[in-house]
């Protein structure tokens, strides 16, 4: 009996071609991701999806961190005009084709279908629930695929402490524990229902003796100077949150207890990077370019102790991107901008921002 995309036994044949649905500015992290993990070839991505080919099977499909769904393509071409009843033409025509019935509520088979000025996709979802969407998280904040992707480019390493120090619901270090857990992670903030919040989303992840959880205030952190290998936190915004000397004082309490060498990633509100974009911080005149371009035009950052041996490429026009905000971006005393992607969170956009430290801080 032949198996399909969904059953546990089921493996794609040589060469299989898939696309994964991606939140708009995660394509650089998907991109890396499924070569990195599926071993991908004929890697490529058109704004909010990322086609590639490989033979895994189901099991390491559904390890995929930074997509939203997965989808056997069927088709790709160009655009070709359609009319606007396109889902129902379709539908009608399976049934008449294969005697099928329609089911929208509990469908057998379902068939994705994207129509563009740009091109047209046909695929199958290969699950039925999203890659995005983790069992082993209870409470929802930030959304998991960001908290993968913040965790993904700050260079973690066994033994390493990792501090979150605004960390809500703990998504981030949840994601980052799943992925590299022979780490010490420090969950901290002020608010008790946050924290509350964390404590049963480790529980429920099986990660309560993995992270540490502490109520205490991010301008405070109870922590020597220079003790913590990495930082990784969506600093807070809305009209609660004061910008101006609050934002200042994050950053240098994150530059007091971050040793030098080590990494910080930040989730930074429009308004944040604004602020921070303007000089409003203590900036020093050092040089964060780590970019360069090679003989096909294709852009490369270079990232400090790169293991994986894969080259970190994405198209011109997502690095063109995400380059001209990091230039604009001036260092904050001894921490210095080497990485920027611009993400969408739904209604709004941010910036997930890496920094490292240069120097000592003496504070």
């Amino acid at each position: 009996m032949a198996t399909g995309p969904r059953d546990p036994a089921w493996r794609p044949a040589a060469g299989a071609r898939f696309f994964c649905t991606v939140g708009r500015g995660l394509e650089p992290f998907l991109l890396r991701e499924v070569r990195a993990r599926l071993e991908a070839t004929e890697v490529e991505y058109i704004l909010g999806k990322v086609f590639f080919t490989t033979c895994s099977d189901l099991n390491m499909l559904k390890k995929l961190k930074s997509a939203e769904r997965l989808f056997l393509l069927i088709k790709k071409q160009f655009p070709f005009n359609v009319p606007s009843e396109i889902g129902r033409i379709v539908g009608i025509a399976l049934m008449k084709q294969f005697g099928w019935k329609a089911d929208l509520r509990n469908p057998n088979l379902e068939i994705f279908i994207h129509l563009s000025d740009i091109y047209s996709v046909v695929g199958i979802p290969v699950f039925r629930v999203p890659l995005a969407s983790r069992a082993y998280i209870r409470t929802t904040g930030l959304r998991s695929t960001i908290a993968w992707a913040m965790a993904s480019v700050a260079e973690i390493e066994a033994g390493m402490f990792v501090l979150d120090p605004m960390c809500g619901f703990g998504t981030i270090l949840l994601e980052a524990a799943k992925e590299w857990p022979d780490v010490y992670y420090v969950g901290a903030d002020v608010s008790t229902s946050q924290l509350l919040g964390a404590s049963d989303n480790l529980k429920a992840a099986g990660l309560k003796d993995k992270i540490e959880l502490l109520k205490v205030s991010v301008i405070e952190l109870p922590l020597p100077s220079e003790s913590v290998d990495v930082i990784i936190s969506d600093i807070p915004f809305g009209k609660k949150f004061k910008l101006g000397k609050d934002i200042r004082s994050i950053l240098q309490e994150l530059e007091r207890v971050l040793r030098v060498g080590g990494t910080v990633v930040l989730l930074l509100s429009e308004a944040h990077h604004r602020r921070l974009k303007d000089g409003e911080g203590r900036s020093i005149p050092l040089n964060s370019k780590g970019c360069h371009t090679d003989e096909l035009g294709v852009a490369k950052c270079l990232i400090p102790k790169e293991k994986t041996g894969i080259a970190k490429t994405v198209s011109p026009s997502l690095e063109s991107s995400n380059q001209e905000c990091l230039d604009k971006m001036p260092p904050f005393g001894s921490l210095v901008p080497v990485e920027c992607y611009k993400v969408s969170l739904g209604k709004t956009d941010a910036f997930i921002y890496k920094y490292k430290k240069s120097h000592s801080s003496g504070l």
